[in-house]
């Protein structure tokens, strides 16, 4: 396969970059000099990082993602190690009416070691009401609960990066803008997003990712302790046993399917539901999925996701030399490798410049034949998958028809999540030809009147209707598709 991942959706982002970037305001990492990147290489990654640094609302990062000294890991996970109640939102875009927190709090990685992490509380001008359940008392009346506090929903976001700068709170959008936490903050909801262990925050001084990139587990551990203490930093905001749903999207939205599998072994009070739009479930099947379908067929035929799947094999290997060492990048080829670690962790560069790096590389150099057998990354799997374990629900799973992954690769995960059986509330949505951050926009109004529902204490799902069997996908068709503007890549 000498196919140039360039030639495919990352040569679209160079464009895009290209047309948008400003190389006044920003100095990336240094990077290496004597490697398989060439000139052309080089300046797609300068680029990038450059695009990234105008992305940022503190580049370099500010001083509030400087690890306390107090921190130890001996400590609770959940435990507070910095609050800062009022956010300077200069240099972000959130909307007027709405404020922002920092928090800082321990949680556990994949392997259990207590890591400091960071995250975002947005706040609501004032916090969501219903009338659900109170007909004929007026509007304006107190959710069931009788709890003027906040409501919340617990963010997961989607592939912000792989290295420490590249925290969704200190981007001047937050990442996902109007898209998800701007609207939802707006619709009344106190929005409490982790970061992730190793962006923002990080335990590794040498440079090296202390991200657990799509390890699920870690992720909804980062979301759980988050909730826990933003809880602890603002009792005047947001109660105890508050009412709560976890929603996400891509790494997100395996995240929040991990999130309502935890919740079966160690619930946290106030849980409402979850929501996972365009989950990832078995990353190492996708990729052989993904493969075999390169090998078989030409590829002007293959469809979106096949690229894009392939492209993330660097990333893959070394999230599992990030959770296990010994590891070692061994999937990685000597091309591939050099790319990472000589020229893309120099640059700290973020997921504009982690595709950027690979532009020129060919399919076949991304990885090694039969890496996904290996024995260590086979565990790795099984240790991050969404699906086929119990879980709580409600779960509403959402995803584009013309996803980064395969409808019905997804629909086996959702099958596997029914079939471990205790709770059969489990219903998919599928997009006419919704890509992959499109069908956030498109799936909206399912979503957001399901939150509205659900933290308002109903006990059945939005629109009053239980899905007939655990699983079911339903198709939802849309207006003029053929006509929307979708990009590939984020807003």
């Amino acid at each position: 396969m000498k196919l140039p991942i360039a030639q495919t959706h990352l040569r679209g982002l160079a464009v895009v970059l290209l047309a948008h970037t400003s190389f006044a305001h920003s100095s990336p990492g240094s990077l290496g000099q004597n490697t398989t990147c060439n000139e052309q290489c080089h300046q797609l990654v300068k680029l990038g990082t450059e695009f990234e640094a105008e992305s940022f609302a503190h580049t370099p990062l500010d001083d509030f993602y400087t690890i306390p000294e107090m921190f130890n890991t001996s400590m609770e996970p959940g435990t507070l190690l910095r609050i800062e109640a009022h956010t300077d939102l200069t240099n972000y875009t959130v909307p007027s009416s709405l404020t922002m927190s920092r928090i800082m709090y321990t949680s556990q990685n994949l392997n259990g070691t207590v890591v400091p992490v960071s995250a975002f509380v947005l706040w609501p001008y004032a916090p969501f009401q219903s009338a659900v359940g109170y007909e004929g008392h007026g509007r304006g009346h107190q959710p069931q609960s009788g709890d003027s506090k906040f409501p919340m929903v617990a963010w997961a976001h989607g592939t912000a990066g792989y290295f420490v700068n590249c925290a969704p709170s200190n981007y001047r959008s937050l990442q996902y803008n109007f898209m998800t936490s701007y609207s939802l903050a707006l619709e009344g909801f106190a929005v409490v997003a982790t970061d992730y262990a190793g962006l923002g925050v990080t335990t590794r001084p040498d440079g090296e990712s202390s991200h657990e990139w799509l390890a699920g587990p870690a992720g909804a551990n980062d979301v759980a302790h988050a909730i826990e203490a933003a809880r602890k930093a603002f009792p005047d905001q947001l109660d105890k046993e508050g009412p709560f749903v976890t929603m996400g999207h891509s790494q997100g939205g395996n995240v929040a399917w991990a999130f309502a599998e935890r919740q079966a072994v160690s619930p946290i009070p106030g849980y409402r539901g979850t929501i996972a739009i365009s989950p990832v479930t078995r990353l190492l099947d996708l990729v052989d999925k993904a493969l075999a379908v390169a090998a078989s067929t030409l590829p002007a035929s293959w469809p979106l996701w096949v690229p894009i799947v392939i492209g993330l094999q660097p990333p893959i290997t070394a999230s599992i030399t990030t959770s296990f060492s010994g590891y070692n990048f061994s999937g990685m080829t000597p091309l591939s490798y050099d790319r990472w670690n000589n020229v893309l962790k120099p640059a700290q560069g973020c997921l504009a410049a982690g595709g950027l790096a690979f532009a020129d590389v060919t399919l076949d150099q991304l990885a090694r034949p039969g890496w996904t057998n290996n024995s260590i990354a086979q565990h790795w799997q099984q240790e991050v998958a969404a699906g086929g374990k119990k879980f709580v629900g409600p779960l509403l799973v959402l995803a584009g028809e013309d996803d980064a992954l395969p409808i019905d690769f997804l629909e086996e995960g959702v099958a596997s999540s029914c079939n471990a059986g205790g709770d059969p509330s489990l219903e998919m949505f599928t997009y006419q030809a919704m890509k992959h951050f499109p069908v956030i926009q498109a799936s909206r109004m399912r979503w957001m009147g399901w939150i509205k529902e659900r933290i308002a204490g109903g006990n059945h799902h939005w629109m009053g209707k239980e899905p007939r069997t655990c699983g079911q996908n339903t198709f939802v068709e849309g207006l003029n598709t053929n006509y929307t503007l979708q990009p590939i890549t984020p807003n």
